[in-house]
């Protein structure tokens, strides 16, 4: 991913984030899912063919543990047609991960840290066939709020795949960059600030 499209994204993240320190509720307990749709950019490594990146489209299942700490299970799949795969062979790039998220506010609008570990299944060509490698998971996001309900998400994932079959790299980087719908059922919110009421005599 280029500089230029990083740097966008750390300005989108930073302008988000100002009216997370002004929120006056705190959300946990919430469980939630994700549908997430985005592109995701293969190192050169990988052999893709004549581009770099490929739509990529999942689903995540979490919960909101605390104030600051959450868990998720996500599965995707990117539409990638990796160099020499077979014709009319099943090429796409399919992985699953468990990861850890730690957000940086209390508020339900807040940016987050992501780390996991998971697999990644892929068909880099016809020889190789499908292999699946073990794959690590870093991420930046920023959650933001619609409602008691719905919500907007940004995720970008640096995937590091280990151990891939390519004659050039053991090791791949991928960068999934991914903007969705989010639906919360359960939890509760808590005031940030105590609300102190009228004296009675």
């Amino acid at each position: 991913m280029n500089r230029g499209l990083r740097t966008l994204l750390s300005v989108a993240m930073l302008a988000f984030a100002v009216p997370a320190w002004a929120a006056d509720s705190a959300a946990h307990d919430q469980t939630y899912v994700n549908l997430f749709g985005g592109n995701v950019f293969f190192n050169g490594a990988s052999g893709l063919a004549h581009h770099d990146g490929n739509a990529v489209l999942g689903l995540r299942l979490g919960q909101r543990l605390s104030a600051h700490l959450g868990v998720e299970a996500q599965v995707a799949a990117a539409f990638a047609h990796l160099q020499d795969a077979a014709p009319n062979a099943d090429a796409n790039q399919y992985s699953g991960a468990l990861l850890g998220n730690v957000y940086a506010f209390a508020s339900p609008n807040t940016p987050y840290v992501s780390l996991g570990l998971g697999a990644s299944s892929n068909r880099f060509n016809q020889d190789l066939g499908r292999g699946t490698s073990l794959m690590g998971v870093l991420g930046l996001g920023y959650q933001y709020s619609l409602g008691d309900h719905f919500g907007l998400r940004l995720d970008v994932q640096d995937q590091l795949l280990f151990n891939t079959p390519t004659s050039s790299a053991a090791n791949l980087n991928n960068v999934q960059v991914t903007g969705g719908i989010s639906y919360f059922w359960g939890g509760s919110k808590k005031s940030a600030f105590p609300v102190i009421g009228p004296a009675h005599p």
